[in-house]
């Protein structure tokens, strides 16, 4: 639930992920969210700036990576705890199902040359006009894989492309609409441990659905 791991960060966490686990890095996939209300974690950028005598900070994606390095270390150490409770899988679930009323495309506001007037973010604010307009491209599939053991459900893998954000900028950390969509489902199916994805959502966002009200987390998280 980081706004994101980049460049060296990504490795260092692939590394220590794959030698706690006893793999290699290119067994391992590392993933954010990318909610705005998160940390970040971009040593390459870091190293960069302060190289260049500017400032770093830790807020919205800023690039002061001293809690990435505490967290690494006890993230290899969560993993090798977990081995000790791992659990065989014998079968493979693939669901999907669409998504309605949730994402949007930023772009779909151009003009008769194909270039974009304005922008439609995650949040539209007061903007009736970009509320109106079509969704336009977007992947509407939530995608899930899902491992089992003798009937059991051990894990649930969700994928679903869309940034993330309803509102931010709250000093609280948290997964946003995503999150708790998320939890919703660890409620139905609390044995199995549950895992999602944001997938290429580039150009897509919540702004069609999305004014920003704080309600609408959990508008958005029912519907996802």
């Amino acid at each position: 639930d980081w706004i994101d791991l980049s460049n060296e960060g990504m490795v260092l966490f692939k590394k220590a992920l794959a030698t706690a686990a006893g793999t290699t890095p290119e067994r391992v996939t590392v993933h954010t969210l990318h909610p705005h209300d998160a940390p970040g974690f971009n040593p390459s950028a870091e190293k960069i700036m302060l190289e260049a005598g500017l400032e770093v900070d830790s807020l919205f994606g800023g690039m002061d990576g001293s809690w990435g390095r505490k967290v690494i270390p006890q993230l290899a150490e969560a993993v090798k705890k977990c081995l000790q409770h791992a659990h065989p899988v014998d079968e493979l679930g693939l669901g999907k199902a669409a998504v309605r009323e949730v994402a949007s495309n930023r772009t779909v506001y151009r003009g008769a040359d194909g270039k974009v007037i304005r922008t439609r973010f995650s949040s539209t604010g007061t903007d009736t006009l970009l509320r109106k307009l079509p969704e336009g491209t977007i992947d509407s599939i939530v995608s899930v894989i899902s491992f089992w053991n003798k009937g059991n459900p051990v894990a649930v893998l969700s994928f679903y492309a869309t940034h993330p954000q309803s509102y931010y900028l709250t000093g609280v950390a948290n997964p946003d609409f995503v999150g708790v969509a998320r939890f919703f489902r660890q409620l139905e199916v609390p044995d199995a441990l549950h895992i999602h994805f944001n997938g290429a959502s580039g150009d897509v966002a919540a702004g069609k659905y999305n004014d920003g009200s704080h309600i609408n987390r959990l508008i958005l998280a029912r519907r996802l």
